[in-house]
């Protein structure tokens, strides 16, 4: 299994698909939960970057509990 960088907007748009919320902002980076403040961290990503990075997107998936290859099937549907 190999990470692969997202473009910023695609994984925005997976996590809404997630039920996650854009919390609040500081600087460039944005702070992402659920509404009902359910996970153990809020996932951080820079917002104004072209693409996630792999190790982002690694520990923010286990962060959200999930698993890599959901995750690539999910994120090739939008």
């Amino acid at each position: 299994m190999s990470f692969k960088p997202v473009p910023t907007k695609k994984f925005k748009k997976f996590l809404k698909e997630k039920g996650l919320v854009c919390i609040r902002t500081s600087g460039d980076h944005e702070y992402w939960d659920r509404p009902d403040d359910s996970l153990p961290r809020p996932v951080t990503i820079i917002g104004c970057d072209k693409e996630i990075p792999a190790f982002h997107i690694k520990t923010n998936l286990k962060n959200l509990g999930l698993d890599y290859s959901d995750f690539e099937e999910e994120i090739s549907k939008l």
